[in-house]
């Protein structure tokens, strides 16, 4: 029977860990290993995704899994869930554990994040630090978005702490980006 801690319980739900117990207490969540509150808890996947906080798909339960258990891909992806669902603060620990292993895209997300404050107050140093470790990483989009903030234009940007038009700058550096890839992806027949 997969099981997830009761940290990631709590972040799928939204619901705090105390609340996780009253519902262990009163039977609708069962425990798995310990009895008493504590980082050893687990409880059933299947008894926690009712309770979630964002639209799953069955797929998404290995991904939930696989982050629970250290996968920084899967982390990574699982933030990406809260992203679609517009809970970037849910987002950020998520990022945060992935990037720490130095997975490209958290850090870029993570960077991304710092820099126009969702789901994270405004951290324009921390920002451009998971950026440029992204970048040295090769990741296409840090690369861009760290030629951006370093020319003279993204410069202005920064200097003017007008955060909707750095935003708008990101977002258009973002879609040059993703459109390049698809054009070199596409299939030409």
């Amino acid at each position: 029977m997969p099981s997830i801690s009761l940290s990631t319980a709590s972040s799928i739900t939204g619901l705090t860990k105390r609340t996780l117990w009253r519902h262990i207490e009163h039977g609708s969540l069962s425990s798995i290993s310990a009895r008493e509150p504590g980082e050893k808890t687990r409880v059933r996947l299947e008894d926690v995704l009712p309770l979630a906080c964002l639209p799953l798909e069955p797929e998404d339960h290995a991904v939930i899994l696989e982050a629970d258990g250290g996968d920084a891909v899967a982390q990574c992806d699982l933030a990406l869930m809260f992203l679609a669902a517009d809970r970037p603060a849910d987002a950020v620990p998520w990022l945060t554990l992935a990037a720490k292993p130095f997975y490209p895209d958290a850090m870029c997300y993570l960077g991304r994040g710092y820099l126009s404050g969702a789901g994270v107050a405004r951290d324009e140093e921390a920002g451009l630090m998971w950026l440029s470790h992204a970048a040295t990483k090769g990741h296409p989009l840090a690369q861009a978005l760290t030629r951006f903030l370093q020319s003279p234009a993204g410069q202005q940007r920064l200097a003017a702490q007008d955060q909707a038009a750095l935003d708008a700058a990101l977002d258009a550096v973002e879609r040059q980006v993703l459109l390049k890839v698809m054009r070199e992806t596409a299939d030409p027949a």
